[in-house]
């Protein structure tokens, strides 16, 4: 079916989610940290983890009390270059840009700095935390657990969680390397997306509680299906990605002393808790920063320059298709879906903000 499409401004709509947020109760601070986090995600072309998240996610959530707008953040540190964040089920954007400026902070002195976090919720793309260690000269990697929406190799139904991760290095380039990444065949919101537009689904993303393959988006069949993990099937290496997946809980839960696997099955009720870790490596204590983005370059140009399989025209790395998106969006708007602008507009007559975003 034709989807209609209206393109916003960034920074209005970085406003007019800022207003929003602060409604729910929010301080200015932590809204606009919020708001700038989710339309950077956007202009990268992450549909599934932007403003289509504000009024059926986050603000939801926020009205029920069961995320915390005024949360009180607090923290663990047992060494100089690691510590743990308790979020106290404050909004997942607001506790991870606190766990990867943390993270930061500690590389500047000590080299590295790494911080997982419990108690939390929600906080959309990785690649969002993850790239905010580049203008430091540092390499930044952020990974996140999910929602009880994937199935385990072998398992029927929702048995794991919807792990994601993202690994971001800076070069010279006019973009960096930005891998951000679900350990499952694709990010829940790509589905709710299909399900906003009524695309099919591709074969192999889905399957239901016997197996078998769900491609036709209709809500009733989703809510009994579950998202499959990289790799698809065994002979195609589905373990891989169910190890990824295990290696984000471990990560984020289990070394957090956080809510992980077995939580979620003793209570359902906290699979929407989520929890997350970001780490920063300061390159200058490896090797001279610009020699690093040198290598960076080179690396770039190989790939950039192989030979080409027939009907390609281009070899991109990870975060360059991203990259020229945030160029264009920046100068031509952010495309937004007709269910996404009708959902925006509905939080302007409830909070009686502007519809200020075009």
């Amino acid at each position: 079916m034709a989807v209609k499409y209206t393109k916003v401004n960034e920074m209005k709509l970085v406003a007019f989610s800022t207003k929003v947020l602060e409604k729910t109760g929010m301080p200015h601070d932590d809204a606009f940290i919020a708001s700038r986090l989710m339309v950077n995600t956007d202009l990268r072309g992450i549909a599934s983890h932007g403003v289509a998240h504000l009024n059926g996610l986050y603000v939801k959530r926020l009205k029920t009390g069961f995320v915390k707008a005024k949360p009180d953040i607090k923290m663990y540190s047992g060494a100089p270059a690691t510590a743990t964040i308790d979020g106290d089920r404050g909004l997942g954007f607001v506790v991870g840009h606190k766990a990867m400026q943390e993270a930061i902070s500690r590389a500047k002195t000590y080299g590295m700095g790494a911080v997982t976090c419990r108690n939390t919720t929600h906080y959309g793309a990785c690649s969002a935390y993850s790239l905010l260690a580049l203008p430091e000269d540092m390499i930044g990697f952020s990974c996140t657990t999910g929602g009880l929406n994937a199935v385990v190799p072998g398992a029927s139904g929702r048995t794991a969680g919807m792990n994601a991760m993202s690994f971001a290095a800076p070069s010279n380039k006019e973009f960096p390397f930005c891998l951000d990444m679900s350990s499952t065949m694709a990010a829940w919101g790509k589905v709710e997306i299909a399900l906003r537009t009524g695309d099919m689904l591709p074969l192999g993303w889905t399957i239901d509680p016997d197996g078998n393959p769900i491609t036709d988006p209709k809500e009733d069949e989703i809510k009994k299906g579950a998202m499959v993990m990289l790799g698809g099937t065994k002979e195609l290496g589905v373990y891989k990605g169910f190890g990824l997946n295990l290696m984000i809980d471990i990560l984020s839960s289990t070394l957090a002393a956080s809510v992980c696997l077995p939580e979620l099955f003793q209570s359902p009720s906290t699979a929407s808790t989520c929890t997350h870790f970001c780490m920063a490596m300061k390159i200058s204590g490896f090797t001279p920063p610009e020699e690093f983005k040198k290598g960076m370059d080179r690396l770039i140009e190989t790939y950039h320059n192989l030979p080409k399989a027939k009907g390609v025209k281009n070899i991109t790395i990870p975060g360059e298709l991203e990259w020229a998106l945030v160029l264009d969006r920046k100068k031509n708007g952010i495309p937004l879906d007709e269910v996404v602008i009708q959902s925006l507009k509905e939080l302007s007559t409830e909070f009686k903000v502007d519809f200020d975003i075009i």
